[in-house]
């Protein structure tokens, strides 16, 4: 591992690093990336969130009628960027991309010190890094992801970040190489050392991104796989199961068991309706028997190569899952199209192995099966090669936010000082926090939600689906009005914003106030009073079983009738103050969680949910009443943050007494 990491090599890696950034300075530019429907802003938004609130067990209070901070989304590169943004001069959704960039061009400085530590050969390492650097064989083999890069030359990981926002993927992409090394060392040549830095890697990579995190799980399956029966090898399989442990220990303070739950629960929805049906079954099946016949023949014919056998394994695996989707559009896994990039990276490494393998036999036919391939690459690769580093940086630059349609929508929303929440949709949604602080009903991302109402009453208003005819602009208002939105942003078919997912953009028109338009784009009014209200118990949101709607109409009703004065003291506190009359109910558009405690006058009142997950309290009648809401978390994360403490308390003590023995 030493020889890997020597100086020599370090440097090689840098000059690789300093290439690739040389290649994209757009990506380090601040502004509007030229892809509208790009989520990076959402991820930057969490970056700016964490900044400006770190508290881990805290409430959002931002989005989705608001969620526990620590269900916002895995906190990896965010919170880093968050830390950096106190410390640097900088705001936190510049330093967010800054980091996202630097981990998208350090990929082929870490894959090529993976290559050299298993092959102990350099140049043949840089060769494959350079490939990983200029050349994209992705789009010689799918034809809708080589229709997908447009007019832009990229290689299709940084595409995937420039145009979708694929920052905390690439993140863990780019570290998957080092945990890969990290896991061989730890199982082969057994240190303690090795063990506590395969784990935090692991834990790191969990702690970024899901799909990564997955990746990795399988690289370390297919690493044990490829030990298995290896002459010379002698792997512990119980070192790896230590690891994985240990791993989680010391990121179980945020990857609680609810949280992994929640995740688990939610990604189907979220994975384009994503079942474990009698396909994907069938698919899984032939991953499994793939991967053995192939380890088998490897056995046979070439028993002494475990890197190439391993790199075939996870050539085979992440083709499998990304091809059966992009040629049949069948889900292995959720988000299969999203595990291209693993298999690109796989499939030049295998291409490196077959010619490194097949020159070390300089016989004819094996020159001829190495320099025919050879040449056809070189030829495939050397379009994309010259396009990448002759077109320029016009086309990439970002452009400032003042100009885009969204960032100009936003100001003007927070230039009217909303008292409740906003209704945004598209691409506005991902964008609006990061640039301001505006409780909306959407948000990022919905994988962490416990209560999804917000969510299905969000596509409900946009598309008025389960509405009855004539109905769909009644319903839509109902709907906003009981998630307490002030103003409602729509986006008409020709506005900029690249989503424009209204059905109906002018369904509002004469049935809300019109408060501000510009080019294609609407803001309506919508009428609001408070946050909080009395509501009787026949007058609670109700959503029956038998309905595909919820009953919104006695609820907004009493929210006319008999609103409450709120305040938001700080994203965990709230404060309701009026009259309570008998017989009634405190009720709040706020997700419940078991985390709220709510106090009358000093004393302890019943916090409840709604059949929809909003909170009730059942307040005491009182004139004049003062109720003060905290959110303070929940046991299980307490809970879990000390479990973490006490691993990485205890692994690192355990080191330095093996240090000092």
């Amino acid at each position: 591992m030493t020889a890997a990491f020597s100086r020599a090599n370090l440097l090689v890696a840098l000059a690789l690093f300093c290439l690739n950034v040389a290649l994209n300075l757009p990506l380090f530019r601040e502004g509007a990336m030229p892809y509208r429907d790009s989520i990076e802003l959402g991820y930057a938004a969490m970056a700016r969130y964490f900044y400006l609130h770190p508290n881990p067990f805290g409430w959002n209070a931002m989005q989705y009628c608001g969620l526990p901070t620590q269900f916002t989304y895995l906190p990896g590169i965010q919170y880093l960027a968050a830390m950096l943004a106190h410390l640097l001069p900088l705001e936190p959704i510049y330093v967010y991309r800054l980091l996202a960039s630097g981990f998208a061009c350090l990929g082929p400085s870490t894959l090529f010190l993976c290559i050299v530590y298993f092959t102990r050969q350099r140049w043949w390492a840089l060769a494959v890094a350079l490939a990983y650097t200029f050349f994209s064989p992705l789009y010689g083999i799918v034809a809708a992801i080589d229709r997908d890069r447009g007019n832009v030359q990229l290689p299709w990981r940084l595409l995937v970040l420039v145009k979708y926002g694929e920052g905390p993927h690439n993140a863990g992409l780019t570290l998957l190489p080092l945990a890969v090394i990290s896991l061989w060392e730890t199982c082969t040549n057994p240190k303690y050392s090795r063990l506590f830095l395969a784990a935090i890697l692991c834990a790191l990579i969990a702690l970024t991104n899901w799909i990564a995190a997955l990746a990795l799980a399988g690289c370390a399956a297919l690493l044990a796989l490829t030990a298995l029966g290896t002459p010379g090898v002698n792997f512990r399989f119980p070192h790896l199961v230590i690891c994985g442990f240990l791993a989680y220990g010391l990121a179980a303070f945020w990857l609680t068991p609810t949280f992994i739950s929640t995740i688990a629960f939610n990604w189907p929805a979220d994975a384009f309706n994503y079942h474990l049906q009698e396909q994907q079954q069938l698919l899984l099946g032939g991953l499994v028997v793939g991967l053995v016949v192939l380890r088998a023949l490897f056995k046979w014919l070439f028993p002494a190569e475990y890197f190439t056998c391993f790199v075939a394994l996870g050539t085979f695996a992440f083709g499998w899952v990304s091809l059966w989707f992009y040629s049949r559009g069948i889900n292995t896994l959720p988000e299969s199209r999203r595990y291209a990039v693993e298999f690109e990276l796989f499939f030049l490494v295998l291409l490196g192995e077959y010619f490194r393998l097949a020159l070390r036999r300089p016989r004819p036919v094996a020159i001829f099966c190495t320099v025919i391939p050879f040449f056809f690459l070189l030829d495939a690769g050397r379009a994309q090669a010259l396009r990448y580093t002759t077109q320029g940086f016009a086309s990439r630059n970002p452009v400032p936010f003042a100009q885009t349609i969204e960032y100009r929508l936003a100001a003007k929303l927070a230039s009217l000082k909303p008292k409740g929440r906003v209704y945004v949709s598209g691409g506005l949604r991902f964008r609006l926090n990061a640039w301001f602080e505006i409780p909306q009903v959407g948000g990022g991302f919905e994988s962490g939600l416990r209560n999804r109402t917000p969510v299905v009453l969000a596509y409900q208003i946009r598309t008025g689906q389960n509405s009855a005819p004539g109905q769909e602009t009644a319903d839509a208002i109902l709907a906003l009005r009981a998630m307490g939105v002030e103003y409602v942003v729509v986006h008409g078919r020709q506005s900029r914003e690249h989503y424009r997912d209204f059905q109906d953009p002018g369904k509002f028109e004469g049935a809300l106030e019109l408060v501000h338009r510009e080019e294609d784009d609407s803001i309506y009014r919508v009428p609001y009073q408070s946050l909080a209200h009395l509501v009787r118990w026949e007058e609670r949101l109700e959503w029956p079983t038998t309905s595909k709607l919820p009953v919104l109409g006695p609820y907004v009703a009493a929210v006319e009738r008999r609103p409450l004065a709120t305040e938001w003291r700080g994203p965990t506190e709230l404060h309701v103050r009026g009259t309570i009359v008998p017989d009634t109910f405190v009720a709040l558009p706020v997700s419940h969680d078991t985390g709220w405690r709510a106090w009358q006058g000093g004393q302890p009142i019943e916090v409840l949910r709604d059949s929809l997950g909003f909170l009730m309290l059942r307040a005491r009648p009182e004139t004049n009443a003062a109720i003060v809401l905290r959110y303070g978390g929940s046991f299980e994360p307490y809970a879990m943050a000390v479990l973490s403490a006490l691993v990485w308390s205890g692994a690192c003590l355990f080191g330095w007494r093996k240090r000092l023995n």
